[in-house]
């Protein structure tokens, strides 16, 4: 009983976080200015952090795992990430190299505003500009060029 307020305002804020990942996006930004945010590189804290190229495989790989939907209510951790990117059992050496992979990779999204980190945990959440330009790029990555074609038209 005593953690009653405290629950419901968790639960509140992953119903929100939930309800948005799954609503649509709707922006009017034209996809090739939220691409060229990404695709410079960027200066933080006065350390360079290299361009994201949304259609290398690596990078595509690492966009669509941020995005998964079960990542929406809890975000997501290095652990999680590392499963998605990395496929089979590894010796210690090769799971610590792995491990600090991902660390610069999450850096690198949270360099350019992608992501954030919750305080007090190894957790990650998309940002609400992280997820407008995730799901577009995403989408484009998707999309073949006759759909693209008939939307022009």
């Amino acid at each position: 009983m005593a953690d009653l307020p405290r629950r419901a305002e968790v639960s509140k804020a992953a119903n929100e976080r939930y309800l948005l990942a799954l609503a649509a996006v709707d922006e009017k930004t034209p996809l090739y200015q939220l691409a060229e945010q990404l695709c410079r590189p960027v200066w933080r804290k006065g350390k360079r952090f290299r361009a994201l190229n949304p259609w290398s495989p690596l990078d595509g790989l690492l966009l669509q795992a941020i995005n998964r939907g079960e990542f929406a209510i809890n975000g997501l951790r290095n652990r999680e990430l590392r499963s998605l990117l990395f496929v089979g059992k590894a010796s210690a050496k090769e799971q610590a190299r792995r491990a600090a992979r991902v660390s610069r990779l999450l850096a690198l999204l949270r360099a350019h505003g992608i992501l954030r980190k919750v305080s007090h945990t190894h957790r990650y959440h998309l940002t609400p500009k992280g997820r407008v330009v995730v799901t577009a790029l995403l989408t484009a990555r998707e999309t073949d060029t006759q759909k693209l074609t008939k939307l022009a038209a």
